[in-house]
């Protein structure tokens, strides 16, 4: 456990002390808004809006996080809406927020304490899917009791702490709309912010701000809900450990981005020496591709890293069976491998489409061959089937990125789908379908 987690862990200690004195002390009703029933549009405004944003976020963290969830998509949904639902039954009994909070550090500590290299959460799925006829990827195939009885009952704990984190919320909305003179306008406002806390959370993906910002942001937003200044302050103050938990490293050889769609890990590979050779790309956690150097000056620098002929190496294959000089289509360009790979054949012209606009910035400022900065070279940040309707342009070549999990260019060469501009777009197309 690193010095980071330790004192979160400490941070955490403190709060969670200091907010069991303070329910100790004050066992009255919750809020103003309790005693005096009086409606308030600033309650159901925050909340309806923290509702959707902290579903989404959630939903999205935890299935990285923890693989099991990204499996069974709908799995934290559902949870989300049972907590959710829970608390509109129980609108009537006093809201915990604290309860509540304490819930998402809990998961915060479930998933971040162990080593980032082997995360317990991740392995959950290994235990549960492990049997005969049934296969998920990496599990075992037969089911070993005492490990799968402990990952059920891990499981068990996060889902319910998911549950836990929801309960005020719907205890919050169901209240507000039970008090309401007007309840069809107070649904209108849930609905506008609802829909608000979508637009906001999609456009933090947009902007690739990571889990840091958005957990913090559900903690801030707790905070303004609360009435008495010790609730806002012990949960404000909360946002410290969970930022400490959330935080990932950030130094030009190891850094983490959260791109609109996926998590990146990126880690740089250096010789004896000092020199980068490679750099391995991790999306959520699972091994995704190499940035690797395979101009002749770095090989003839290092001639023992390829173990055959560098014309055989995945990316420069393809063009044995091409015309010279072929115009190039790649689908899935990712870091620039392959297109590189194109340049150095002697292509006149590259059409890279890659959908990731995290993976494109990685390629431009890492990859040693700069592949995306070449005149030569079109990088077009979409969806392959999108370019592939809107596109009139025809091609000798169009190579449907294979991407591999291990250092393949040191070892065994392969090759991706390579189809011929005789059967035209028209066949692209079908072959995507």
């Amino acid at each position: 456990m690193d010095l980071r987690v330790q004192i979160a862990a400490l941070l955490t200690a403190v709060l969670v002390g200091a907010g069991l004195v303070y329910q100790r002390r004050w066992k009255g009703s919750d809020s103003v808004q309790e005693q005096t029933g009086q409606f308030s549009l600033y309650q159901l405004l925050l909340a309806s809006f923290l509702t959707l944003f902290a579903e989404l976020a959630l939903i999205r963290w935890i299935a990285v996080e923890i693989r099991i969830f990204a499996y069974v998509k709908n799995l934290a949904l559902l949870l989300c809406f049972l907590g959710f639902g829970l608390g509109c039954a129980l609108s009537r009994r006093r809201i915990r927020w604290l309860l509540s909070c304490e819930a998402l550090l809990g998961i915060l500590f479930l998933v971040r304490v162990s080593p980032a290299e082997q995360r317990i959460m991740n392995l959950l799925s290994w235990e549960l899917g492990a049997g005969k006829d049934l296969q998920i990827w990496g599990a075992r195939g037969a089911v070993e009791w005492p490990k799968f009885l402990l990952a059920s009952a891990t499981l068990g704990i996060v889902m319910l702490l998911l549950v836990l984190l929801f309960v005020p919320l719907g205890q919050v909305v169901s209240r507000q709309m039970d008090l309401a003179r007007r309840p069809l306008k107070a649904y209108s406002w849930n609905l506008a912010l609802s829909l608000a806390g979508i637009l906001i959370f999609f456009l933090a993906c947009r902007f690739m701000l990571p889990p840091t910002f958005w957990l913090a942001a559900v903690l801030a937003v707790v905070a303004a809900l609360q009435v008495r200044r010790a609730e806002r302050f012990l949960i404000a103050a909360m946002i410290i450990p969970a930022v400490l938990l959330l935080h990932d490293r950030n130094t030009p050889d190891d850094f983490t981005v959260w791109s609109p769609y996926q998590q990146l890990q990126y880690q740089a590979e250096r010789t004896s020496t000092g020199e980068w050779f490679a750099g391995s790309v991790l999306v959520n956690h699972n091994g995704y591709q190499w940035i690797v150097n395979l101009s002749s000056d770095f090989l003839a620098r290092h001639p023992d890293l390829l173990h055959y002929p560098a014309d055989l190496n995945v990316y420069s294959l393809p063009f044995r069976f091409a015309k010279p000089s072929p115009s190039v289509l790649i689908v899935g360009s990712g870091s620039g491998n392959d297109v590189a790979g194109a340049l150095r054949n002697g292509s006149p012209s590259v059409d890279a489409v890659e959908i990731d606009p995290a993976i494109v910035e990685m390629g431009r400022r890492l990859h040693p061959e700069r592949p995306y900065d070449s005149p030569r070279v079109n990088v077009h940040v979409t969806d392959a089937r999108a370019f592939l309707k809107r596109t009139q342009a025809k091609y000798d070549r169009w190579c449907s990125v294979c991407l591999i999990r291990t250092p393949s260019f040191l070892t065994t060469p392969t090759c991706g789908l390579i189809i011929s501009s005789t059967r035209k777009n028209r066949f692209a197309r079908r072959a995507l379908a």
